[in-house]
Formats: structure tokens, C-alpha cells, sequence
């Protein structure tokens, strides 16, 4: 939830305490808090709001994209190795210094390629975690909730 949203509907609440109206499926607050929500509308089951289904389309995406960067960067400069073997030997200093530019610009690229693979991994972990403190603080809060319609 929104902080803005928070606050509106701290706003509304104390709006409602102020004009003795109650809350949305009647009665105050004092008193719905100490029961069950009413059958038919206004209960459900708890969440706290913790939407991941972004998360998870992020980190398939950038797994997805990591992959594939692997697979282009596997042939991505003969160009260069072909211009090596034609111009090695032949007194040119540039094929060598090619040579090794290529091989630094490709360790570099298959780096970049590598990392995003592992953020993917680390925003699954974030999402994944974020699921099942969700599922934990719903359990939890249903629990206070019976134990709250019991006393």
C-alpha cells in the first residue's frame, strides 16, 4: 500500500471517529476490532499488498536477456580473429593489438553477460522472499484474527 494511500485512509478513519458514523461495514472501529468481519463484503482474506508478479517478469526477462547476450558473444568477433591471421607476420604491430583487444572486449562482454544472470537470480531470491513474507504475515495475521474472535 501507498503511503498516501495510508494516510487517506487514516483520514477517512478518524473522519468517521469524529462524526460517529463507524466504520465502512458499520459499527466503530473499538468494536469490529474485537470481531470477525461481517459475512458478505468487507472481509476477505488479509494481504498485505505485496504484489511480486513484476518482479519475477523482471528477472525472466533478464535471465532471457543474459542468455541470449551469451550466445551472440560466442561468435560476435571472428571478424577480428580473421583479420589477425591475414595480417600477422607481415610486419604490421595493429593485428596483435587487435588480437588482444578483442579478447579483453569479449572477457568484458561475457562479464556484463554473466551479471546480468546473477541480478536475475538475486530479483528471483528478492521476489521469492517477498512471497513468503507475504504468505507469513497472512498466516499470521489470520491467526490474530481468530484469536481475536475467540476472546
Amino acid at each position: 500500500m501507498a503511503w498516501d494511500e495510508w494516510e487517506q485512509l487514516k483520514a477517512e478513519a478518524a473522519e468517521r471517529q469524529r462524526n460517529g458514523t463507524g466504520g465502512p461495514a458499520g459499527g466503530s472501529a473499538h468494536t469490529r476490532l474485537n470481531q470477525l468481519a461481517p459475512t458478505g463484503g468487507g472481509g476477505g482474506a488479509p494481504d498485505i499488498d505485496i504484489k511480486t508478479k513484476g518482479v519475477h517478469g523482471a528477472a525472466d526477462d533478464t535471465e532471457t536477456l543474459s542468455r541470449t547476450a551469451m550466445t551472440r558473444l560466442s561468435h560476435s568477433l571472428d571478424g577480428s580473429d580473421a583479420v589477425y591471421g591475414a595480417h600477422n607476420g607481415n610486419g604490421w604491430l595493429s593485428p596483435v593489438q587487435l588480437k588482444v583487444c578483442a579478447v579483453d572486449w569479449e572477457e568484458h562482454m561475457v562479464s556484463l553477460a554473466r551479471q546480468l544472470g546473477e541480478l536475475s537470480a538475486q530479483l528471483k531470491d528478492s521476489a521469492n522472499g517477498y512471497d513468503s513474507a507475504d504468505a507469513e504475515a497472512e498466516a499470521r495475521l489470520h491467526a490474530a484474527v481468530q484469536d481475536l474472535g475467540g476472546a
